[in-house]
């Protein structure tokens, strides 16, 4: 009997270490990124945002792209009227609320995302920039793509800098990163472009088609 009971409880425990291992390793390699907009935040996140107060009557003021002192207040009376703790500060939660797209992509996703975006766009402009990752994510929307944004980024042929390897060799700067975040919030310059086209040019955006975005590098 004691070495049955002995027996049951380095299962048990076999079975929580194993649980605990795996825990770790998934908040590690998938740890989704928190969104997190507040007082001193700018950028299109910012207004979409703003755009989405205003459609509900909870903010009169520019859709500039500014967390100031008005936004922040409007977030306070949209977290008040649906129960969300009134800190003035956009969390996934209080964005979900809204309606808006979260960061439910992890720390991999998104570098990849900015690396991709570099790699494509370096040395243009952030709309430029951010219509790349744009391009990204409304392949993932579309039933004629798969759907995650690495295997839109690594199905054959969709990128030249993944076709040429030179993803691999870029480094994300900051304003890649920004790009990847605005592209991940939903911003979309491009009005549903599916395709990164390039073209002649000075290293910025030529034209804006549904088909595909037009720039030089």
């Amino acid at each position: 009997m004691k070495k049955f009971l002995y027996g049951v409880r380095v299962s048990i425990i076999t079975v929580l270490v194993m649980c605990s291992v795996l825990a770790v390793y998934t908040f590690i390699y998938n740890g989704a990124v928190e969104t997190r907009i507040e007082r001193g935040s700018d950028g299109e996140k910012v207004s979409l945002v703003q755009k989405k107060l205003k459609e509900l009557g909870l903010y009169d003021g520019k859709c500039d792209g500014v967390y100031d002192v008005d936004t922040a207040d409007a977030v306070r009376r949209f977290q008040e009227y649906n129960g969300i703790y009134a800190d003035g500060i956009c969390g996934n939660k209080t964005l979900q609320a809204m309606g808006l797209n979260v960061y439910s992509y992890s720390e991999f996703e998104v570098d990849i995302m900015a690396q991709l975006i570099e790699a494509e766009a370096g040395g243009t402009d952030l709309q430029t920039m951010t219509a790349v990752g744009a391009v990204v994510m409304n392949r993932v929307a579309n039933n004629e793509f798969p759907d995650t944004v690495l295997q839109v980024i690594y199905s054959g042929g969709s990128f030249d800098s993944v076709v040429d390897g030179s993803i691999y060799e870029a480094k994300a700067s900051e304003l890649a990163y920004r790009a990847a975040e605005d592209a991940l919030m939903g911003y979309d310059p491009t009005e549903g472009a599916l395709y990164v086209l390039h073209g002649g040019g000075m290293g910025k955006l030529i034209t804006m088609k549904s088909d595909g975005i037009y720039f030089g590098r």
